[in-house]
């Protein structure tokens, strides 16, 4: 069973609602209260819908003193005079609980009309100012119809606990009257739980202290291209008061659709909420609901360009393109045009393609449905640059534009070679770059820094710039993604005057400010070159200033050391960055675990001490991270680690960390809370080891020589298996907070321009069907994805 939560705490921007926060008054004891004190229960169900087949609503009312039979005066409220209601409500003696039984005619109520009812126990000895006397109710007709049997696959609750992405049967109806409105019954409820947690009911009640309230799923399909999740409860109920209900929500401009019966959300489009906060769900994109009678087809397409095939005349060459496709395609229509197209002329080309009037359409022949890749030749008129856009046909052999694929190629023609690509890129300080004399004391080496990038005849280029401890463990960090997936996704390219200062001057440089100081930063650079050659490069990392500081506090690096045992010792580098125009606040980096992080701290020198709250640089709207689990140490983050501090034995981990200063020498000279970074398991709910433990009582910290951090890739020093601590200090139930940290880092540029566009024009070219071209020995990737952090075993 899994039960250790794994939670993340990103600010998610929810649709519909946000949680307020209110504090108790000073408790005063109310009056004595005599009688049978009858009222109506708190959790009593105020909305009804109700189904063609019901005839009768019992309210239920209870009392405290129950020792004697009992009947009370009850008096109702009924506008439309359609329903019955009984005018006193009877206890049996001994009994706590009766009913108010209110009966109707179901066809005299109108479907989709609400019907208010109001209720008020009118016996003033025999009820109480602790209970609800009055009680007010919504009747409407049942407005659902039942389609049948659906399929429902989550990714919401795997956001909370580790767990897989199970798909159930679930029963689906539509709104009477408002089309496009879909319920789904009990979609979260005990099949999907027993499922997801591979446990029975009571292992989940009894284990992961989870309940469930049968609760239906509404979704508004309305309009098919902007599905709307809103808000809602989902019957799951966590047994720690801090997580209370779960709720399912929609982030704002999240959006999803309704295709062909399949009902989908982007990839991080919705929302986990509960009292502890919100996070981000659907992050694997699955989360789908399939309608009844819905399909699942797979129209997926992909064209690559392979390379050149000569004729065995040598008189003709030809491009050849490799199509992998999925397995209800029926075929392939194809344009080539020359040069390489914007998103514009693409949409409008895949338009053209779609309707029939692109000119000069090909479609494959023998073509083999399910056989998932096939290739075809082009006899191309000369060298130079080309885009293949293609779209799969479906089963009734209509084109697909949603599954449309465009690919640009260098076609070097017969006699013609490629250029090797020389992409090179690195960073610099502003003051020590001399075209950047002018700027050096706007933007100061503190925080900002040159990127220059340098290379002939480029096509296309993407640069990604992000701190060096993200992109040396950007799996782990992003859960799986390449380097190049990232680059992918968040990479910036170049505009048109970018690519013109390159292509007249050789280079191109910018200036990236508003820098971490005292941080390591690499920038990634991925170029396409004229002749169709991409590469990928990793430069070397750069590491920002620090601030101007005259202070009395001493900054730099320290070392503190634990000797755990005579053959165990924790050893650790951390340093003091002062900031911008303060002589109290600073940075404390990489304390405890060598990872990069930096830590808010506040210098007292009345007290002679270095406090830091924990909250950390850039993520400072989750607080304080000490007590939790905040990072990763396995790209799918099954086991991950943080720090916790202790100022007492009854702390549960989340205390300040307090370092002291020498009065003397103003320097870090000792650890007065104990810190403890263990690791958790999360697919076994343990704690497995730690990477680090310092006490109080025998860490001993110095100062080292140097002022600055390496510009080495952060580390993370070996789980210690064998820890000299007992792990229960630790909760058993912790909040885990990872999250991507500023993968999409939108760095301030200091020049800027636009793009520009060109025309199209498809080819009237002899295409066949062909072998794909033979693969060389040894193809491998231009990039190489830098060391991450250790892996666990």
């Amino acid at each position: 069973m899994k039960s250790i939560k794994i939670f993340f705490l990103a600010t998610v921007a929810i649709v519909a609602g946000l949680f307020t926060a209110c504090s108790d008054d000073d408790f005063k004891a109310g009056p004595e209260v005599d009688g049978a004190q009858v009222y109506f229960p708190e959790n009593v169900t105020t909305q009804h819908s109700i189904s063609d087949d019901v005839s009768s609503i019992a309210i239920p009312v209870k009392r405290i003193a129950k020792d004697e039979a009992l009947t009370v005066a009850v008096l109702a409220s009924d506008e439309s005079g359609l329903f019955t209601i009984p005018s006193s409500v009877s206890f049996a003696a001994g009994k706590e609980t009766s009913e108010l039984l209110i009966t109707f005619d179901r066809t005299k109520l109108e479907d989709g009309k609400e019907y208010p009812l109001s209720f008020l126990i009118n016996d003033e000895d025999n009820t109480t100012p602790y209970g609800n006397r009055s009680l007010d109710i919504i009747v409407a007709p049942w407005p659902w119809v039942k389609l049948g049997t659906g399929k429902f696959r989550d990714d919401y609750l795997c956001s909370m606990f580790n767990g897989g992405n199970p798909e159930i049967e679930v029963t689906i109806h539509e709104h009477k009257s408002k089309k496009g409105i879909y319920m789904i019954e009990e979609m979260y409820g005990w099949p999907f739980l027993t499922e997801f947690f591979k446990g029975s009911q009571e292992e989940i009640e009894s284990q992961v202290k989870l309940t469930y309230t049968p609760v239906n799923i509404t979704i508004d399909c309305s309009d098919p291209t902007k599905v709307v999740m809103p808000r809602q409860f989902t019957g799951i109920i966590d047994g720690d008061p801090a997580y209370g209900n779960y709720e399912i929500a929609m982030s704002t401009g999240g959006e999803g659709t309704l295709v062909n019966g399949v009902i989908t959300f982007p990839q991080e489009a919705l929302a986990f909420v509960c009292g502890a906060g919100s996070l981000k769900a659907n992050k694997s994109g699955l989360f789908r609901i399939l309608l009844p009678g819905a399909e699942l087809t797979d129209y997926t397409l992909s064209a690559v360009y392979d390379g050149m095939k000569v004729s065995a005349d040598g008189e003709t060459a030809s491009a050849v393109i490799n199509f992998t496709y999925g397995a209800d395609v029926t075929n392939i229509r194809y344009v080539l045009v020359e040069n390489e197209l914007t998103e514009a002329e693409t949409a409008t080309l895949v338009a053209a393609i779609a309707d029939g009037s692109a000119e000069n359409i090909n479609e494959l022949q023998d073509f083999t449905v399910g056989g998932e890749k096939v290739s075809a030749e082009a006899v191309l008129p000369g060298a130079g640059t080309y885009t293949v856009v293609a779209l799969p046909l479906d089963k009734a052999q209509k084109p697909v534009s949603g599954e449309a694929s465009a690919a640009s190629f260098y076609f070097p023609g017969i006699g013609g070679t490629s250029v090797p690509n020389d992409i090179a890129g690195s960073l610099y300080k502003v003051s020590a770059y001399p075209d950047a004399a002018a700027y050096v004391s706007k933007y100061p080496d503190y925080s900002s820094a040159v990127y220059e990038i340098t290379g002939t005849e480029m096509k296309k280029i993407k640069t990604y710039f992000n701190k060096t401890s993200i992109i040396d463990n950007i799996e782990i960090q992003t859960g799986g993604l390449t380097l190049q997936d990232v680059v992918d996704k968040y990479g910036k390219e170049l505009n048109a005057d970018a690519m013109e200062e390159l292509a007249t001057t050789g280079k191109h440089w910018d200036i990236m400010i508003n820098l971490t100081p005292g941080a390591s930063y690499t920038l990634v650079v991925e170029a396409t070159n004229n002749y169709g050659k991409k590469k990928l490069i990793v430069c070397e990392p750069f590491v920002t200033d620090i601030p101007p500081y005259t202070g009395e506090l001493i900054i730099g690096k320290y070392g503190m050391s634990y000797a755990a045992s005579a053959e165990d010792t924790f050893e650790n580098v951390f340093e003091v960055i002062p900031t911008v125009g303060s002589n109290t606040e600073f940075f404390v980096k990489d304390f405890a675990v060598e990872d990069g992080t930096q830590w808010y701290a506040t210098y007292d020198s009345a007290k002679s001490t270095l406090t830091m709250s924990g909250v950390q640089l850039g993520r400072e709207d989750n607080g304080n991270l000490l007590g939790k689990f905040t990072e990763a140490l396995t790209p799918n983050q099954t086991r991950g680690y943080g720090i916790f501090s202790f100022a007492t034995e009854e702390s549960e981990g989340s205390d300040p960390i307090v370092l002291t200063i020498d009065p003397a020498s103003k320097q870090v000279s000792a650890l007065t809370t104990d810190v403890e970074v263990p690791v958790a398991d999360f697919t076994v709910n343990k704690i497995v080891g730690a990477l680090a433990a310092y006490y109080a009582d025998g860490t001993t910290i110095t100062k080292q020589s140097g002022t600055t951090s390496a510009a080495s890739a952060a580390k993370v020093q070996g789980v210690r298996t064998k820890i000299p601590f007992s792990s229960v200090r630790v909760p058993a139930h912790i909040g885990k907070s990872l999250d991507s940290r500023g993968l999409q880092m939108n760095a301030t540029f200091v020049r800027n321009s636009d793009n520009t566009n060109h025309g199209v024009r498809t080819l009237s070219v002899k295409t066949a069907k062909c072998e794909p071209l033979p693969k060389q020995i040894g193809r491998r990737a231009d990039f190489k994805i830098r060391e991450n952090l250790p892996v666990l075993k």
